[in-house]
């Protein structure tokens, strides 16, 4: 069984495609968890309609404590063998499940296989894009397979696997923990990092079908920069001790570009 964990927090206006894209996967063998972060929208209506209709579908309430604890509730509540994180305004290829599950199974040692993700814009969802902008876009160079340090080495560069983009064992969640609560963005580079330390295999496999869709151009998780420089600091102070060398040097470099920002106030 897939679980596929979906935190929620006033996104009842994009609820709904998420949740019909769910229902429209060619795997069938899934559980949605909707975990509802304290929306103060129609969050829980949107949910109960469709758990009135399909029993695959649960929800579960929680006053707001942000996106990590919400994946964490959802893992609590998940029973699946597998993983699938899925934003409540993000998208799937109706066979991107179904071809990663069936890839697992057939390489018992990769605990994380990703495809490719496009971007599209809410008021224009049938263009699908590489990169919201160039930076992004040349960053896909990082895009690769390996374990451990290997792929560690990739993460201090920058976060280059989307949350959504790939379907995780479950023996290696267990095994690298849940979430840290203490990050408000970038969680989910400080969970692949923390993958990396526990030896994690990461596979790039870029078939056709096993895309991941990120809607962007309106108001997200990831929209407040002071925020994200915050946490920018974070990752790269976490990151410090596990480095050496080159990467360690180019790590204190990005940190301390990152400070000067949240000086300046940029």
């Amino acid at each position: 069984m897939v679980s596929i964990i979906i935190p929620a927090y006033n996104y009842a206006r994009f609820l709904p495609q998420t949740l019909q894209n769910i229902l429209e996967q060619k795997y069938s063998d899934w559980e949605c968890i909707i975990v509802d972060d304290g929306s103060a929208d129609d969050t829980a209506q949107v949910a109960a309609q469709f758990t009135a209709g399909d029993a695959r579908f649960r929800y579960v309430h929680q006053h707001n404590q942000g996106l990590s604890a919400a994946r964490n509730t959802g893992i609590a509540h998940s029973k699946g063998t597998y993983i699938q994180f899925l934003d409540a305004d993000d998208l799937l290829h109706d066979n991107k499940i179904s071809l990663q599950a069936a890839f697992l199974e057939a390489h018992p040692a990769v605990e994380i296989v990703y495809g490719d993700f496009l971007y599209f814009h809410t008021d224009r969802p049938a263009q699908k894009l590489k990169g919201r902008d160039k930076k992004e876009h040349a960053e896909k160079h990082l895009l690769s397979s390996g374990c451990g340090m290997e792929m560690a080495k990739r993460f201090c560069v920058n976060n280059f696997i989307p949350v959504s983009a790939p379907l995780v064992r479950r023996s290696i969640i267990d095994k690298t923990g849940l979430f840290d609560t203490a990050y408000r963005s970038y969680e989910d580079w400080q969970y692949w990092f923390r993958c990396c330390l526990q030896g994690a295999c990461f596979e790039y496999q870029p078939l056709a079908g096993t895309e991941t869709y990120i809607r962007f151009g309106h108001a997200s998780m990831m929209g407040n920069t002071k925020k994200m420089v915050a946490n920018g600091i974070r990752i790269r102070k976490f990151m410090t001790p596990h480095l050496d060398g080159g990467l360690k040097r180019y790590n204190k470099y990005r940190l301390l570009k990152l400070q000067i920002r949240a000086l300046l106030g940029l």
